[in-house]
């Protein structure tokens, strides 16, 4: 551990510019008795445009629900230590789900235009993220030290707000190692679905574990199998 802690301040030292060293991540999760990996990438290029990819699969017998993979990205730029959003995917098939989503985000006139179930509508927006970018906003504030509280984003149409609680530290192990960790509650402020999360700071606050909950019954669990600095093909 030592070692992979010497090569994330190598890296976080030699591009000062990030906030977030690029990554990818690879998970294992059971949801509603089914499992399925998935794979998170964050990536930046030359211009200054990054973006925050993960990569779904079903695993075992869920495949005969469900075999082709989801996946959801987000891209945005980094300004003075900011993540502002540029656009949003969600394609739960390539065949065109009316799960599918998108949002397209116009800071210069503060408003974003969000496509969910084959309906678009226009939203005002302020600070507003979309629900994949929230995480890495919420990394970049554990990092810099920052209070964790209120987040707003946008999803399936609608305007949101995320509320997060500090419940304190805790040693969590998983395959990628055992890390000690900061564990917050995520709700949605109006909705009876939750979900814990475990920061490991190490790894600048990557979480290593999840679980979701509808009111207090737990749905799933997510937990982190193999970290690695920089991008690989996805799987």
């Amino acid at each position: 551990m030592p070692r992979l802690i010497t090569l994330l301040l190598i890296a976080f030292l030699a591009t000062p510019a990030l906030a977030l060293t690029p990554y990818t991540a690879t998970y294992k999760g059971k949801v509603s008795g089914l499992s399925a990996d998935s794979q998170t990438t964050l990536l930046a290029d030359d211009s200054g445009r990054m973006e925050f990819r993960s990569i779904a699969k079903a695993r075992g017998i869920a495949r005969m629900f469900k075999s082709d993979p989801i996946i959801e990205y987000t891209q945005f730029e980094e300004v003075d230590g900011k993540f502002l959003p540029i656009e949003y995917h969600y394609e739960f098939n390539q065949s065109g789900s009316k799960r599918n989503s998108q949002i397209i985000f116009d800071r210069a006139n503060s408003i974003a235009e969000s496509t969910y179930k084959t309906v678009t509508v226009q939203l005002d927006i302020d600070e507003h993220v979309d629900r994949s970018l929230e995480v890495l906003v919420v990394r970049a504030d554990l990092m810099a030290g920052r209070d964790v509280e209120i987040y707003p984003y946008i999803d399936r149409n609608s305007l949101r707000e995320a509320a997060y609680e500090k419940l304190g530290t805790e040693s969590v192990k998983t395959d990628a190692g055992t890390f000690d960790t900061v564990k917050y509650r995520r709700h949605r402020i109006g909705s009876s679905r939750s979900a814990l999360i475990w920061f490991a700071p190490e790894l600048e606050y990557l979480p290593v574990q999840m679980q979701h909950f509808n009111g207090d019954k737990k749905t799933g669990t997510v937990t982190l199998k193999h970290y690695a600095l920089g991008s690989v093909t996805p799987r």
